[in-house]
C-alpha cells in the first residue's frame, strides 16, 4: 500500500496571472493561482497572493499572513468578527516593512464548509448558540476543513523559506512548519477597535481552547 504523498506533492500550479493593485497602503502585486489538489481528483481552484515589494527578495524572513476568506466581513463590513480588521492591519504592516506576502483562500470560507454553512451558523448564534458550537449543532462537527497546502505551494513558488507569521492560528503555523517553512516569529493581530460585538466575539473565541490566541503586541 502506498503511503500518503509528501506535502510538496499535494498540490500543483496550473496557471499564474499577475496584476497590480493600487491600494490605500501602496501598490501590491496580486497573483491569481489556479492550483490543483491531488486529494480532490486533481480539481483546480483559485488562490490569491498579495505581494508588496520585490518578489525576488521574499526568500529571507518575510512578514506573511495566511488569510482565510471572510466575505461577510471583508466585502460587506459585517461586524460579527475582526477578519476585515486583521486583513487591513496585515496589509498596512507589510507596507510599512517594505516587503511581505498575504495568501488569500476563498475555499476557507466558513471553516472550509462554505458560505451557506457560515450563514446558517449566524442564524444559530442569533439564537444564543456560541460560535464554537454552531457547526456542531449543524451536524458538521468541530473539525476545521480548511486546507493549507495551497498556501505552502504559493510560498514555495516565491521561494519563501522563513516567515514572520501575522495571525493567531496555531494550526496555520503548524501547517507551514510541517511543510518545512520556518516560522521564526508569530505576531498576533490584536483587535484595537471599539465595536462591542467584535469584542464579544473575541472574548468567546479566547475561551475556546482550540484557538490558542497569543496576547502579543504588534
Amino acid at each position: 500500500m502506498k503511503g500518503r504523498p509528501e506535502p510538496q506533492n499535494y498540490t500543483s500550479i496550473r496557471s499564474v496571472t499577475k496584476g497590480i493593485l493600487k491600494t490605500e497602503y501602496g501598490p501590491f502585486s496580486l497573483y491569481c493561482f489556479s492550483i490543483a489538489n491531488e486529494f480532490e481528483n486533481g480539481s483546480a481552484a483559485e488562490h490569491l497572493a498579495l505581494v508588496y515589494g520585490d518578489e525576488k527578495e521574499l526568500a529571507g524572513p518575510v512578514h506573511y499572513r495566511l488569510n482565510s476568506a471572510c466575505i461577510t466581513s471583508e466585502a460587506f463590513h459585517c461586524m460579527r468578527c475582526d477578519c476585515k480588521w486583521q486583513l487591513d492591519t496585515a496589509m498596512e504592516l507589510i507596507a510599512r516593512q517594505g516587503k511581505g506576502i498575504i495568501t488569500y483562500h476563498a475555499s476557507h470560507e466558513g471553516r472550509g464548509f462554505g458560505l451557506a454553512a457560515k450563514l446558517e451558523s449566524y442564524n444559530l448564534m442569533d439564537r444564543g448558540v456560541r460560535s464554537s458550537d454552531a457547526y456542531i449543532r449543524m451536524g458538521l462537527g468541530s473539525e476545521d476543513r480548511r486546507d493549507f497546502r495551497a498556501a505552502v505551494t504559493i510560498l514555495r513558488y516565491f521561494g519563501v523559506k522563513e516567515v514572520v507569521m501575522l495571525g493567531n492560528n496555531k494550526k496555520k503555523a503548524d501547517a507551514l512548519k510541517n511543510a518545512g517553512i520556518r516560522v521564526s516569529e508569530r505576531c498576533s493581530l490584536i483587535y484595537d477597535g471599539n465595536l462591542e460585538e467584535v469584542k464579544t466575539y473575541l472574548k468567546v473565541k479566547a475561551n475556546d481552547p482550540e484557538q490558542d490566541l497569543l496576547r502579543a503586541v504588534l
